[in-house]
């Protein structure tokens, strides 16, 4: 045990301990901890503080410019004053705890846990002297010192060891953070080379061609092109367009071959869709689990799929490099030619209901059923007549405008084939495509057009045969061939087109007999087969066609035999031209009883016997029939150029709508009958 004047002894000299401690630090922090060597040129020597308590760890830390300061030892600097104070040697050792005190081994271990103490809060106190003498001096990136060279000069260097220590964590995210955005720039990249095809555009591409056409269109008609412009320069969301195409390939609207190629119309409208189109549509997400899409979500997409088409259609006629490559007038084509006469609202930010052309059904489940005109809703008509459309149509329009009920694009310069996906759009009503370039043959799926009333492909190139499936369409009202280039003979299945009222085919190349089966088109009005190869006899069937009023057998050389006599049957008839075939016999009496008659036409047969009214070319002989008197509706009397003989008949007097009168090159005798000189409508007796 320790006697109480021994533990006195040794609580005084800790006390004193601690005060010269504390007074070694307030030294040091006011500048005054210097180490003065006289016999030194620097003025000072090495410092076993300054080598221990140096805020610099490291010589790289000094900035090498400061050639004077990197050349010396930095055990020879200060803190940042130049006093030249000096700390005792017993001092020294008490802070660094080198005290080489002899006591005993209990009392040193004892007295040993107090120094070490006493070492390490010294430590933290010469560091809080240094960070203070670096404030003093206003440095806060880097720490001021001076440097005493050749004639006890001072120079000025800069100290950044104490700036680095402070913000290493800082500077270390800093070079993390740097040094991870370079991976991910870098594999940026990797995938940008590995999204280009083999021609060397990117996949999806980041510039469309949207600002090229619509400029190509010209006029104030022209869809929207600063919209465009400005839209063309976003970036394009690569799963959006997979997930949309995806979509577009699972309802079979395009070939996946169309959607790869990136100068396809159908690539180019994918695009403005996903990356142009201000109104952004999407389909909806459908993950594994899910039962599918119902109600709106069907609505949202079919719009999707039809504003789709509708843009691939665009493209397939207006861009000149898709035009001129199907071109059937050769490819000298240029923008301006094949520019839309009227193109308003196409590809703007209005839904595709207020385009030009398009009018949408009805929406019934809108709170505000008009608003659908400035919508995307279903399409119900289709009407670019005369619009100066190139190109063709793609099957995107049929497959994907599965509710159109009239298609108008008539009057315009569109070609290739219909295409068999016609047969899709089993709501539609009306189609018009006369008038324009098409070619290949009538498609067989046209006879899933349940609901067809009106066909007019007319004034075409189309060629092939009529399919037998034609006489499916059982409430065709109105169907237009003429002006093509249709072979083959009139199928049998043609009766069943119970409902019609008119059938062109006239001006083809239909060859073979009529069919009987058309006896039964009982709503036959206006019967047109004129211009063509057909052959055989005119059926007696014909006669069961009591509606009809215009029948063209005209201009067939292979058609023989004689006119019948259920001719007498079509007492609403106005109009009969059996001119330039080959004939024979007489003409039946009956003919005489259609009293609504107002153009027949019999020359350039091989007719024989008595006239019942005008005809010319024929070998006729004989007088003009008194019956000629019940043809009150008669216009036009062409008898011209036959063998009649005898007087003319004073009845033709009473033939008061008479407007022309042929009667030239004939053999009759004795004077004009003064009868005539009643017929006050009279332009023309020859």
């Amino acid at each position: 045990m320790l006697d109480s004047f021994e533990k006195e002894s040794r609580l005084q000299e800790r006390r004193a301990a601690r005060q010269r401690q504390m007074q070694i630090m307030e030294e040091a922090a006011s500048g005054i901890g210097g180490y003065r060597d006289d016999n030194n040129n620097n003025g000072y020597k090495d410092d076993p503080l300054n080598k221990e308590y140096s805020l610099e760890e490291d010589e790289d830390d000094v900035p090498s410019m400061y050639s004077d300061y990197a050349g010396r030892n930095k055990t020879d600097e200060l803190w940042g004053s130049g006093t030249k104070a000096n700390l005792s040697e017993d001092k020294l050792k008490f802070v660094l705890g080198d005290s080489d005190d002899n006591r005993s081994n209990s009392a040193s271990s004892w007295r040993g846990i107090g120094r070490n103490k006493e070492h390490e809060e010294s430590r933290e106190l010469l560091m809080l002297a240094g960070r203070r003498v670096s404030m003093t001096n206003n440095s806060s990136s880097l720490e001021i010192g001076y440097n005493y060279g050749e004639n006890n000069e001072r120079k000025r260097y800069h100290k950044c060891g104490g700036w680095f220590a402070q913000y290493k964590k800082l500077i270390y995210a800093l070079g993390t953070f740097l040094v991870v955005g370079l991976i991910v720039m870098g594999v940026s990249i990797g995938e940008k080379e590995k999204n280009t095809n083999h021609d060397g555009a990117e996949w999806p591409p980041k510039q469309g061609t949207t600002t090229s056409t619509s400029e190509s269109s010209g006029g104030s008609n022209t869809p929207a092109s600063d919209e465009t412009n400005e839209n063309s320069n976003k970036e394009m969301d690569v799963t959006k367009f997979n997930r949309i195409k995806d979509r577009i390939l699972e309802h079979q609207i395009s070939h996946a071959s169309t959607l790869e190629d990136t100068n396809s119309p159908q690539y180019k409208a994918l695009t403005w869709i996903v990356r142009d189109d201000p109104r952004q549509l999407d389909v909806a997400l459908i993950d594994d689990e899910s039962i599918g899409i119902t109600g709106e979500e069907i609505d949202k997409e079919e719009a999707l799929f039809e504003r789709y088409a509708l843009v691939v259609f665009w493209f397939t006629t207006t861009d000149k490099n898709v035009v001129n490559t199907k071109n059937y007038a050769g490819s000298s084509n240029i923008e301006s030619d094949i520019s839309w006469k009227k193109s308003t609202d196409w590809l703007s930010s209005s839904g595709f209901c207020q385009w030009y052309g398009i009018i949408c059904h009805l929406d019934i489940m809108s709170s505000n059923p008009m608003n659908h005109f400035n919508d995307d809703f279903h399409v119900a008509i289709l009407n670019l007549t005369d619009n100066n459309i190139h190109g063709e149509v793609p099957r995107e329009l049929y497959m994907a405008l599965s509710k159109m009920q009239s298609l108008d694009l008539s009057g315009n310069e569109l070609g290739g084939e219909i295409g068999l996906e016609i047969g899709e759009l089993k709501d539609l009503q009306d189609v018009f495509l006369q008038s324009n370039q098409f070619t290949g043959v009538i498609p067989s799926t046209i006879g899933g057009l349940s609901s067809l009333y009106n066909l007019n492909i007319s004034d075409n190139r189309i060629g092939g045969s009529i399919p037998t499936q034609f006489g499916q369409l059982r409430r065709l009202r109105d169907c237009s061939m003429f002006n093509n280039r249709i072979k083959g003979r009139i199928p049998d299945e043609i009766g069943g087109l119970t409902d019609v009222l008119a059938l062109y085919l006239d001006s083809n190349e239909i060859s073979g007999k009529i069919p009987k089966q058309m006896g039964s088109l009982t709503s036959l009005v206006d019967l047109r087969l004129r211009a063509n190869k057909l052959t055989g006899t005119i059926p007696t069937e014909l006669g069961a066609l009591v509606n009809l009023q215009t029948i063209y057998l005209d201009t067939n050389a292979g058609i023989t035999g004689n006119v019948p006599t259920e001719f007498g049957n079509f007492i609403k008839a106005t109009e009969i031209q059996l001119y330039q075939n080959s004939l024979t016999g007489t003409l039946p009496s009956e003919l005489g009883l259609l009293d609504g008659l107002v153009y027949l036409y019999l020359d350039s047969n091989e007719l024989t016997g008595t006239i019942p009214e005008e005809w010319g070319g024929n070998s006729l002989t004989g007088e003009i029939p008194p019956t000629i008197r019940g043809m009150e509706h008669l216009q036009y009397f062409r008898a011209s150029d036959n063998q009649f003989s005898g007087t003319i008949p004073t009845d033709m007097g009473k033939l008061l709508k008479l407007e022309y009168l042929y009667l030239e090159e004939n053999d009759f005798e004795g004077p004009v009958p003064p009868e005539l000189g009643e017929l006050y409508r009279l332009k023309i007796a020859v």
